[in-house]
């Protein structure tokens, strides 16, 4: 077992749970966290993180949207942009956000920075759907 924490600037998430498992989307594809894992820091992308709390047969979801993950001899900590549990999603608002968002990135005349926003955007709602789905 491991302590768990995650938080956003925001709001507190899940504070100080014992876990079994743990799976973080980081930047360079999924991350699987068990007990003994070493020590890490690392960068996360937007998408689903679960986790299985001690004595739990199932997982548990939130999507998260960017962030950091460090894994120590005292637990794991995540401090994402946004998370929003599977209660807090909203499925006619995910969609709407998801074609807004597709919509948008088919602007020929979109900067750089505008088309990095805008692909955070689909990601995230796209997350929010395969959540709720």
């Amino acid at each position: 077992m491991f302590r768990f924490s995650l938080v956003t600037p925001e709001k507190k998430i899940v504070t100080d749970i014992e876990l079994e498992d743990l799976v973080v989307p980081s930047f360079r594809g999924e991350l699987n966290i068990l007990p003994g894992h070493s020590p890490l820091m690392t960068t996360l992308s937007t998408g689903i993180l679960k986790y299985k709390a001690k004595g739990e047969n199932k997982y548990s979801e939130a999507v998260i949207s960017w962030g950091y993950c460090e894994v120590s001899p005292a637990g794991v900590n995540v401090l994402a942009e946004t998370a929003e549990s599977l209660e807090e999603i909203d499925k006619e608002r995910a969609q709407e956000a998801l074609e807004e968002a597709k919509k948008r990135l088919t602007d020929p005349s979109l900067e750089a920075d505008q088309i990095h926003k805008f692909q955070r955007k689909l990601d995230r709602a796209r997350a929010r759907l395969s959540v709720i789905n």
